[in-house]
């Protein structure tokens, strides 16, 4: 076959299809309008000490345990690691004072209002083995620490964990 056949060949093929705007959306070929995603105002670590206690804010929500159970041994490792020098760096550079006996509070704000399961899926413990390792508790254990329940609210603008620590006197018991 010779060049000139071929194009005399494709000369009955050049006819294009032509589509609106509209039908090459639908088709995906352009993509739809973008969506304007919300401007979330970035959360800093925070601590303040106040009169019997002190509230650290921590600027993400924890994986929950079913997220973490999930992740590579080493990237568990990295993450406890880092939360805790974070936390360590935190009570120093603000000089937090150290509880023997406590009562904590964490309060997670999602950023969404799914619903979710904070008895046993959003376990503090990482969160409060932080607090020890970061000075902040003497010892997370029952019989020195009354943790709360957590807590589950939503801020779309700002999700973030708050920590509220306050101190116990001596002649408090811990309800069992």
């Amino acid at each position: 076959m010779q060049a000139t056949s071929i194009r005399e060949r494709s000369k009955g093929e050049d006819k294009m299809t032509r589509l609106s705007e509209k039908q090459a959306r639908a088709l995906g070929i352009i993509p739809g309008p973008k969506k304007k995603q919300k401007r979330r105002q970035s959360v800093q670590w925070d601590a303040k000490v106040f009169p019997g206690g002190v509230w650290l804010q921590v600027p993400f929500v924890p994986p929950s345990l079913n997220v973490w159970k999930n992740w590579h041994w080493g990237r568990q490792g990295r993450y406890k690691k880092d939360l805790y020098q974070a936390v360590k760096s935190l009570a120093m550079a603000m000089k937090l004072p150290k509880f023997g006996r406590a009562e904590v509070q964490i309060v997670y704000y999602h950023a969404t209002n799914r619903r979710r399961d904070p008895a046993d899926n959003w376990a503090p413990k990482f969160l409060m083995d932080a607090l020890v390792q970061g000075g902040i508790l003497e010892d997370d254990n029952g019989d020195l620490v009354d943790v709360q329940p957590v807590d589950m609210r939503v801020d779309t603008e700002r999700p973030r964990t708050e920590i509220f620590v306050w101190v116990l006197s001596k002649t408090t018991d811990i309800p069992y």
